[in-house]
């Protein structure tokens, strides 16, 4: 007679677990690169959507009546300089005596902090190639349109260092 033995085998077998794991690992190695791109173009969405911000919240700033009379020299010196042609300069490279004028403080009402005083590395999201990002203004040669826009940044979000204008993260779109 034959005796009915049952193993009680509950588990995975140890090949099952390795076919599993490289399974896993394959789809890790083809979706990881893909997420990165995908993150580094939000990061460069949201640089975008800086330079929008600060350029819009400067021209509303220096639409106000009390902002554009205000009598302060240092307040008269810093609305000069988005209208002088040619300008090209780094947002917090200005003095520090523009850094409480009635321009600095409508804007920073309105977008939420003083980019003429704040470092750049705590409000930029992309990782600019090879240098840091720094918000710079442009003032065309006209001197009637001003830009904002992230020196070494790349706005396609390839990580090229790039002081091209055509290919900066730039607000408005830079127009030469």
């Amino acid at each position: 007679m034959k005796k009915n033995c049952r193993l009680n085998n509950k588990g995975f077998s140890l090949v099952e677990l390795i076919i599993v794991i490289a399974i896993m690992a394959i789809l890790v190695g083809v979706v990881a690169p893909q997420l990165i791109k995908y993150i580094e173009k939000t990061n460069v969405s949201a640089d975008v959507q800086l330079c929008d911000s600060v350029h819009e919240a400067l021209v509303i700033a220096m639409s106000d009546p009390d902002v554009f009379t205000d009598p302060d020299v240092n307040n008269q010196g810093l609305l000069d300089l988005f209208s002088t042609p040619n300008k090209d300069l780094k947002l917090t490279a200005l003095p520090t005596n523009y850094h409480d004028t009635a321009l600095a403080n409508a804007v920073t009402e309105i977008v939420g902090f003083n980019p003429i005083a704040t470092s750049e590395s705590t409000v930029l999201k992309s990782t600019p190639a090879k240098q840091s990002g720094e918000l710079w203004i442009k003032v065309d040669d006209t001197g009637n349109q001003f830009y904002i826009y992230i020196k070494h940044s790349d706005k396609s979000g390839s990580k090229q260092d790039c002081t091209d204008m055509d290919k900066v993260i730039c607000s408005p779109v830079y127009k030469d």
